[in-house]
């Protein structure tokens, strides 16, 4: 096996708009720590494999897809074996689209793209012989936000606790070069009052690991499925610092699952129909469109005092507007066709899902394909907003009910289509 590590500086201006939240009032002011993005190749018998992991919120469908093919070419392999994944830090400059939470500068994204590019062509260009060992950790820096919403006791313990983690090693000295994980749960540990670019939690485990390890291996944070969950510790760099250290203790008191010195590799890919489940009628969307407008006025009167509620009367207005037109011109998006990704090396395997995808989906992927060798990264090639499941499905609120009027779409994904997604893995492999 074959392996090659890069990584490389995201582009943070200062006054960028960052994303994430409503009510920043202004882009960023500054850096706390330097945003990354990093790649790992993987090469086995001639089989070519690459994961991009970027400090970002995510990236849109269609943005993730021409980068994708732009890797290919330049690296001469199948797209589907290219995963881009962003680790959805919500102190991060815009991306993609999140409307009322700041827009991605064009030129930003055109920049970034080309430095993807380069960043792949950087992870060939010097690649060694390894091999791998997988490990699992356990974390419980997380807790379930929409259990925890509709007073479910066990709130705390509705998360995904297992730690994924991939070290690579140079075979012929056994120096390790890099390390991977994969945790569940939003680096949302700091709010929107905070105008400095941040990986949040991830900064912090990335740090001490490095402290531990050493400066020149390289360590990548992947986010699991955590559309559900959220930190614990919140609202200051101090807890943002305590998550990250009790993530990276998990790391190195971690379990040796099993060791690769020569693995194969199969990646599969498919592009797979979800039915949205649209909320109204054209006047249905006419009624919200009106009553928003009225809210907006009313927030005008005092807009430093109901600046939020300015914003999400604003998104309503255009969503409305958006899903109108759709109507009109009988283009009224009523299903999106996500690619889902499957990477299997050796006996891991890799899921990439371009969703928030809540926590117990992710546990039955595992169940599927087997628990204790099986990450999955969400909001990977692209992000399509919330993936809802379970009982939990009903009883989300902003997740179920909200969230997919900032990503354009005239209502959320259908109740069933987490067991969509799970025939999809079954018929891929």
């Amino acid at each position: 096996m074959r392996f090659g590590i890069a990584e490389i500086n995201i582009r943070t201006p200062i006054g960028m708009q960052m994303t994430g939240y409503a009510g920043r009032v202004t882009g960023a002011i500054g850096i706390h720590d330097q945003l990354k993005m990093s790649a790992v190749y993987i090469e086995s018998n001639g089989v070519k494999s690459i994961i991009i992991t970027c400090q970002l919120l995510g990236f849109d469908p269609d943005f993730s897809r021409i980068t994708e093919l732009k890797i290919a070419q330049a690296l001469n392999l199948p797209v589907a074996n290219i995963i881009i994944a962003s680790i959805h830090t919500h102190a991060g400059p815009a991306s993609g689209t999140l409307y009322g939470c700041g827009t991605a500068d064009p030129l930003w994204l055109e920049q970034t793209q080309h430095d993807l590019v380069k960043l792949a062509k950087d992870a060939v260009s010097e690649t060694f012989e390894g091999y791998f060992e997988y490990l699992t950790g356990e974390c419980e820096i997380a807790m379930n936000r929409v259990a925890m919403a509709n007073k479910y006791p066990n709130y705390m313990d509705m998360i995904d606790k297992e730690v994924g983690i991939i070290k690579i090693y140079k075979k012929s000295t056994y120096t390790l070069k890099a390390i991977y994980l994969n945790y569940g749960c939003h680096p949302v540990t700091l709010d929107n009052k905070n105008y400095l670019y941040s990986a949040d939690y991830a900064y912090y485990a990335i740090k001490k690991l490095k402290e531990n390890y050493g400066q020149d291996v390289v360590v990548i944070f992947s986010t699991g499925c955590c559309g559900d969950i959220n930190p614990r510790y919140r609202l200051s760099f101090e807890n943002t610092e305590k998550s990250g250290n009790i993530l990276a203790d998990s790391v190195l008191t971690a379990k040796t699952e099993l060791i690769h010195e020569d693995a194969g590799i199969k990646c599969y890919e498919r592009e797979q129909t979800i039915p949205l489940a649209v909320e109204h009628s054209y006047e249905g969307y006419k009624k919200i469109k009106e009553d928003s407008l009225i809210e907006c006025h009313k927030s005008l009167e005092n807009i430093m005092q109901n600046y939020v509620s300015l914003q999400i009367a604003a998104v309503k207005v255009l969503w409305a507007d958006l899903c109108m037109k759709g109507f009109e011109t009988d283009m009224l998006i009523t299903e999106i066709h996500p690619v889902i990704k499957i990477m299997r090396i050796g006996d891991i395997n890799i899921v990439a899902l371009p969703f928030e995808v809540f926590h117990d989906l992710g546990l039955r992927i595992k169940n599927m394909l087997g628990i204790k060798r099986t990450l999955v990264i969400g909001y990977s090639n692209g992000v399509y907003g919330y993936l809802p499941y379970g009982e939990l499905y009903d009883k989300a609120g902003y997740e179920t009910k909200t969230a997919h009027r900032y990503y354009g779409y005239p209502g959320p994904v259908c109740k069933d289509a987490g067991d969509i997604i799970c025939k999809c893995i079954e018929d891929m492999i």
